[in-house]
C-alpha cells in the first residue's frame, strides 16, 4: 500500500509484523483482518467490520508519526478479544446489559454516545492488557503524555441533564487515563498525569470527586480472566454508579 505524504508505507508489512508479534506473545489472530489507510482521519485509527470481516483503519497521522505499528497491535488486540469470546467484547452481552440497566432511559444521541465511550474504556483496558504485554520490553518514556488527552475540563454547574452526563463522561475518561498507567505499570513521567488529575478534581463538584477513587480502582482491578456472569455483575455495577452521576444537582 502506497501513499502518505509522498512516502511509501506498506501497511501489509506492518500488519504481518503485528500479527507475528501477537502470535509470539500467545495471542494469535486467526480471523482475516484487513488494514487500510485513511489519510484524512483526524485521529489515530479504529476497527470496523466489512462483510463480516474486521477492517483496521489507520490514519495518515498514525503513519507519519511512526505510531502505525502500535495502533495496529492495539486494534488487533480488540480483534483477539472478540475472536476468543472475551465477555468485554461480546456485543450482544454489552447491548443486553446496558439496555437492562438503562431501562429505556436513553432518549438522546449524546447519551448513546457517552455510553458507548465509557464501555469502550473497559474494552480498551482489556485490549491494552495484550498490547502492553507485547511491548513490555520497549521503553515507555513519556507515554503518560498520550493519556493526557483523556482528561477534559468539567462543567462547573450541572444545570442540565446533558452537562451532568458530560461531567460523568469526563470523570470516567480521567479515571481511565490514570487507571491504564497503573494497571500496566507505566511510569507517570514527571507526575504529569497525576497533576492533571488533581487539577480536574479541583474543578469538579463534590459528587465527582467522591466517586473518582471507585472508578479508577474499578478499572485498575478489572480481572483479566472473567466469566460472562462475573462480567455482567461488574458491568451492572459500573453502569449503575455512572448513572448516579448523571442526576442534575
Amino acid at each position: 500500500m502506497k501513499k502518505a505524504n509522498g512516502k511509501t508505507h506498506n501497511l501489509d508489512v506492518i500488519k504481518d509484523h503485528a500479527l507475528e508479534l501477537m502470535s509470539k506473545a500467545g495471542y494469535p489472530v486467526t480471523l482475516d483482518v484487513s488494514v487500510v489507510l485513511d489519510e484524512k482521519l483526524p485521529f489515530m485509527g479504529y476497527t470496523t467490520d466489512k462483510s463480516g470481516k474486521p477492517v483496521i483503519v489507520v490514519s495518515g497521522l498514525a503513519v507519519s508519526s511512526g505510531g502505525a505499528l502500535n495502533l495496529v497491535i492495539h486494534e488487533l488486540s480488540h480483534v483477539y478479544r472478540s475472536q476468543s469470546g472475551h465477555p468485554s467484547h461480546d456485543y450482544q452481552l454489552l447491548t443486553a446489559i446496558t439496555g437492562w440497566v438503562m431501562q429505556g432511559r436513553i432518549v438522546h444521541a449524546y447519551q448513546e454516545k457517552i455510553l458507548h465511550t465509557i464501555i469502550n474504556h473497559l474494552q480498551d483496558l482489556y485490549a491494552d492488557d495484550i498490547s502492553f504485554a507485547i511491548f513490555k520490553e520497549k521503553k515507555q518514556e513519556n507515554l503518560n503524555e498520550f493519556f493526557m488527552g483523556w482528561i477534559h475540563k468539567p462543567h462547573a454547574v450541572t444545570s442540565t441533564s446533558e452537562k451532568a452526563w458530560e461531567n460523568g463522561d469526563s470523570l470516567l475518561s480521567t479515571a481511565f487515563a490514570q487507571a491504564n498507567l497503573e494497571r500496566h505499570n507505566v511510569t507517570d513521567t514527571g507526575e504529569k498525569l497525576e497533576k492533571a488529575v488533581k487539577m480536574f478534581l479541583a474543578k469538579s463538584d463534590k459528587r465527582i470527586v467522591a466517586k473518582y477513587p471507585f472508578f479508577k480502582e474499578f478499572m485498575v482491578n478489572l480481572p483479566e480472566k472473567v466469566t460472562e456472569k462475573e462480567f455482567e455483575k461488574l458491568l451492572i455495577q459500573y453502569l449503575g454508579e455512572f448513572l448516579k452521576l448523571t442526576r442534575i444537582t
